[in-house]
């Protein structure tokens, strides 16, 4: 089964999302920062990315471009309580339905989670990215 990366400093929502994709069979790791997830990067390999945009010691943007620069295509879920943000704005314009604004339903996350991880591992299907648990 697919294992995912979940990166978001409340604990609440990380919690949440987690239980969320354990009960649809996914294996998840958590990470409350961006630290944390830069370290289980380098230790794991993800097939899916779940981050918040804003955290206490960094931007979910910073991980998506660290995850460039070690040649990881992983496909990124971006969350974020601040969608009118100058960068939550362009992320979402990247993003398109990949962009999810706090409070969001979870079921409807992990429905998302599913056709992102339905499509990269159908080696059939093209997939590319396209932007730079306590």
């Amino acid at each position: 089964m697919a294992l995912i990366l979940v990166v978001e400093d409340e604990r609440s929502i990380r919690q949440a999302l987690s239980f969320e994709l354990l009960d649809e069979g996914y294996t998840v790791h958590c990470a409350s920062g961006i630290q944390e997830a830069v370290s289980a990067l380098k230790a794991f390999q993800y097939d899916l990315i779940i981050s918040d945009i804003f955290m206490d010691d960094g931007q979910g943007t910073q991980l998506m471009e660290f995850t460039r620069k070690m040649n990881k295509m992983i496909p990124f879920i971006i969350i974020s309580a601040y969608p009118d943000s100058d960068l939550a704005v362009r992320v979402k314009d990247l993003l398109k339905d990949r962009f999810f604004t706090k409070p969001f339903y979870a079921a409807a996350l992990t429905a998302k989670a599913g056709e992102i991880l339905r499509t990269k591992m159908n080696p059939a299907e093209s997939w590319t990215e396209t932007v730079s648990c306590p």
